[in-house]
């Protein structure tokens, strides 16, 4: 199991953009000390109230600098042509890598806000169509040392890419799947999915992960295969010392959530390619236990129930888990990534490592205690045996 830090740079009221992102630097600084694997934002414009990272790709080479170990996911970048033409997001891709020394992935998507798509006149009964050729000119321009696409919304001749990447056969490619067409789609292409975050629970994303697994299997794969399933809560991951701690500041988010779901429902109505947004308005934001416990889109709780709820996403068999870790006072950030990454992560990373509790250790002995006696007495009986012995009593008066 992999662990990915998200955050948006959430930006509350009455504090300024340069002060967030002094604070996020900390905060990947820090995952990056207590074990999380990787650190991604998404690739979010003129947001209102929920996020701040317009440019990931200005954020991540700083970040490379001050790091040496934690990866990068663009979670996501976004391949409508008028936000960003795919053959520049290859250059950038390619460039991070080097920059990195092999340390960036690339999710792609296709937006999930009508604020950024309208303000870049993106047409959203198109988008898809121009995510999937996106995808595929910038797969072209990795694997191939001169490429070229002819498509309904890219028509490049043959080019070659520059720089060259470091990460053989090309970094790992992701896309936000949302809906079935999605999972499918992009098992097919051989590329991972990004999957859940839409509240709907543990079921959705267990269907998800069998579908990818079905589809992925029954394909014809032209590039190389590069599986991976990543589940994404969504909602937030928070870890405290006690669960009424961490579920009362994550019941702080309440609003932040509504807002960030806001547009899906009127996305829904504006292109078929976008109807499965409008399971939001059967969820009930209201319904702290349920969002807690059950929407698959929050980890919330002390260490011993993060770890329950995050054994809950291996078991479905997904690869690694993509958390929002945002929202709330920098402090709490801090504290709720240095708890995850002492006491959550090593659980499934090293779990020998772990100190277990002596009486816990004390109860395991004495369960294994009759297996030991009866290999015992099965071993003397052969060594009597061997020796021509008769069986009889020893010094203890147990019988041998």
């Amino acid at each position: 199991m992999r662990f990915i830090f998200m955050s948006e740079g959430e930006t509350p009221p009455g504090h300024t953009h340069e002060q967030r992102y002094r604070e996020l630097i900390d905060e990947v600084l820090l995952a990056e000390q207590v074990g999380f694997d990787a650190f991604g934002t998404s690739e979010q414009h003129v947001a209102i109230g929920t996020a701040t990272t317009s440019a990931p790709e200005v954020i991540y080479p700083y970040l490379m600098a001050l790091t040496s170990r934690i990866h990068f996911i663009h979670l996501v970048t976004l391949l409508p042509t008028r936000i960003n033409h795919a053959l520049r997001v290859a250059e950038r891709l390619a460039t991070e890598d080097i920059l990195s020394n092999g340390r960036i992935s690339l999710g792609v998507g296709r937006g999930n806000t009508t604020l950024a798509l309208r303000a870049f006149e993106v047409s959203p009964t198109e988008n898809k169509a121009q995510l999937l050729e996106g995808i595929e000119v910038i797969r072209r321009a990795l694997a191939n040392d001169v490429f070229s696409f002819v498509g309904e919304h890219y028509k490049i001749p043959p080019r070659s890419l520059v720089p060259k990447h470091v990460q053989q056969p090309y970094p790992p490619i992701l896309m936000a799947t949302g809906s079935p067409e999605s999972v499918t789609a992009a098992a097919r292409m051989g590329i991972g999915a990004m999957m859940g975050g839409g509240f709907g629970g543990f079921d959705s994303v267990q269907r998800m992960v069998d579908l990818y697994d079905k589809e992925l299997a029954s394909a014809e794969h032209v590039f190389p295969v590069q599986a991976q399933k990543v589940a994404v809560v969504s909602g937030v991951m928070h870890c405290a010392e006690t669960s009424e701690e961490a579920e009362r500041w994550a019941a702080k988010l309440a609003d932040t959530v509504a807002l960030s779901t806001d547009a899906y429902e009127r996305l829904s109505k504006l292109s078929s390619d976008y109807a499965y947004l409008a399971r939001i308005k059967n969820v009930d934001f209201a319904n702290q236990r349920y969002l807690f416990d059950e929407s698959a889109s929050f980890i919330v709780g002390d260490p011993e129930t993060c770890i329950a709820q995050v054994r809950r996403f291996a078991d479905m068999g997904v690869d690694a888990i993509t958390m929002r870790i945002d929202g709330l006072p920098h402090r709490e950030l801090m504290k709720s990534i240095e708890m995850f990454g002492k006491y959550v992560i090593p659980a499934f990373k090293n779990p020998r490592s772990v100190v277990r509790g002596p009486m816990d250790i004390i109860a395991d002995i004495r369960a294994a205690r009759p297996a030991h006696y009866a290999e015992l007495e099965a071993y003397e009986r052969a060594a009597a045996g061997q020796k021509g012995e008769p069986l009889g009593a020893d010094q203890n008066g147990e019988t041998r």
